[in-house]
């Protein structure tokens, strides 16, 4: 998508410099004309605006922010489309992040991280009353003008479905470092992924990096999944008060943590003063959470409290399947500014609550096995698959079965042929770089697409392929794109392949590119 030359006019509003770039829209600042007031002005690139559910899904969720009027979320003032371009305009908020607060100070005093957290923590409850769930809660997202705070990107970036950001060399991988385990391993998010990634953020505050920052995506994973919190207090001047906030924040089981990340905010301003935390204001949903454990009845009844129907991700209300998340989802990356690419590519009764409790704990142990077969013999990719509930699998897949779909694979990149690239993915296939992800076959081939526009491609080879069989097949090597003109990209590729309605289809695709 060109950038819109400063001076030239879209949706009323005067185009003055580029923000930020990255996923399928571009993010200006920008006057209103009608008022003279600054602006943000977020477009999705005509590809995008071409897509009836997508158009649908940006529509609904514009309106949906719309209706958080709150003073700690950015107001939405207009959306629409113009110019074969879907646009959302917003408050520009001049400033910075917190993200670049703390690359230049190191960390922030308990106080001010407290402050910092209680205020993003209030716009939370309040997306969440109105049926959103943020689901890319980090420092990034949030905005701080003088002493007040905003959460921003809600709903462009989550239609876009931008679900990572890198920084610069020897950066935080960011929604990584403040992603929930649920989130990690597939399963339906709600409120309470917001409130883990919360904790992670206050963490970051006080401590000066996050709470599992390790070498490698993997091994930041892994510690997510598997070790406790650490405790912000081994940092020199951190009240000891804050080990059982961060500790609570963090729990792997959401029904351990905060009811509410109102409840979150709440604590941390109480550990840094020293005072006993202030009463719970209210449960989430109807009452049916308490400040002392949430039920996933609770959180999943957020949109009926809010009389919203549930948002489905955007990855799977961008195709024809049905979507398989329960609570609302909503929007993530972007703001003032969005993710850069990866890899040189220029990625009611009780009855009810006991189904979904076991579905829950049925999700955890698929993903915990996955992680058991694909992530530990690829120790530098991320390479998990969940074993899929839909369609009824014809047995183990053989090695050659793997084997011709990595090949149809490489076929079809190199013929850049997104039908075929959509006929190998399951509905609910990811696809993850150290960069971004995607999920759902709709983002994948639309990714795919993307990099199809920038490089034209003369082929895709897979050399030096490990396969190995059975009921999640894996197939991991080396990738070589060759272009056009260009210097050619290299990598490694790791596919994870389940069997689909009888046939082998990828159901995930991890990258890291080289040099």
């Amino acid at each position: 998508m060109a950038d819109l030359a400063p001076g030239s006019e879209l949706a009323g509003c005067r185009i003055e410099e580029v923000l930020g770039t990255g996923g399928m829209g571009v993010i200006y600042r920008a006057t209103e004309l009608r008022l003279g007031r600054p602006v943000a002005l977020k477009l999705i690139a005509a590809e995008g605006a071409s897509d009836p559910a997508l158009r649908e899904r940006f529509e609904r969720e514009a309106r949906l922010t719309a209706s958080i009027d709150h003073p700690n979320v950015i107001p939405v003032y207009a959306a629409g489309e113009e110019d074969g371009h879907l646009y959302l305009v917003m408050r520009y908020v001049p400033g910075t992040d917190l993200h670049r607060v703390l690359r230049r100070e190191g960390r922030l005093d308990p106080a001010r991280a407290a402050s910092v957290v209680a205020q993003v923590a209030d716009a939370l409850d309040a997306a969440h009353a109105a049926g959103l769930v943020h689901r890319d809660v980090k420092p990034a997202n949030v905005l701080i003008a003088g002493d007040h705070v905003y959460l921003s990107d809600f709903g462009i970036t989550r239609v876009a479905e931008a679900d990572t950001q890198i920084t610069d060399s020897g950066g935080w991988v960011g929604t990584v470092d403040f992603m929930s385990p649920e989130h990690l391993r597939a399963e339906p998010t709600d409120a309470r992924s917001d409130v883990y990634a919360l904790g992670c953020v206050l963490y970051t505050a006080l401590a000066g990096r996050p709470p599992f920052r390790r070498q490698t995506v993997p091994a930041t994973i892994t510690a997510h999944l598997h070790e406790p919190p650490p405790r912000p207090s081994e940092t020199p001047g951190v009240p000891v008060a804050f080990d059982a906030v961060v500790a609570r924040a963090l729990a792997k089981d959401p029904v351990d943590r905060y009811a509410s990340a109102g409840d979150l905010g709440r604590a941390a301003l109480a550990a840094a003063t020293g005072a006993p935390a202030a009463t719970a204001r209210g449960s989430v949903a109807r009452g049916e959470a308490t400040p002392e454990r949430a039920t996933p009845t609770a959180i999943t009844s957020l949109a009926d409290a809010a009389g919203v129907t549930a948002i489905a991700p955007a990855s799977v209300a961008a195709g024809p399947e049905p979507a398989r998340a329960t609570a609302p989802v909503a929007p993530a990356p972007g703001a003032n500014g969005d993710r850069p690419r990866d890899g040189g590519r220029p990625g009611d009764g009780a009855g009810t609550a006991r189904v979904r409790t076991h579905r829950g704990r049925r999700r955890r142990l698929a993903g915990m096995l996955t992680w058991l077969v694909l992530l530990l013999p690829a120790a530098a990719v991320i390479a998990y698959v969940t074993l899929r509930e839909t369609g009824t699998p014809t047995g183990p897949l053989s090695t050659s079965e793997v084997t011709d779909t990595a090949d149809s694979f490489a076929d079809a990149y190199t013929h850049e042929d997104e039908v075929s690239l959509r006929r190998l993915l399951t509905p609910e296939a990811r696809r993850v770089g150290t960069s971004d992800s995607q999920n759902g076959r709709a983002a994948v081939v639309g990714e795919y697409h993307r990099q199809f526009v920038a490089a034209d491609v003369v082929s895709y080879k897979l050399t030096d392929m490990q396969v190995t069989s059975g009921r999640v097949g894996r197939a991991e090597g080396q990738y070589t794109v060759t272009r056009r003109g260009r210097s050619p990209l290299t990598g490694r590729l790791v596919l994870g392949v389940i069997r689909w309605r009888g046939e082998p289809r990828i159901d995930l695709i991890a990258t890291e590119p080289r040099g």
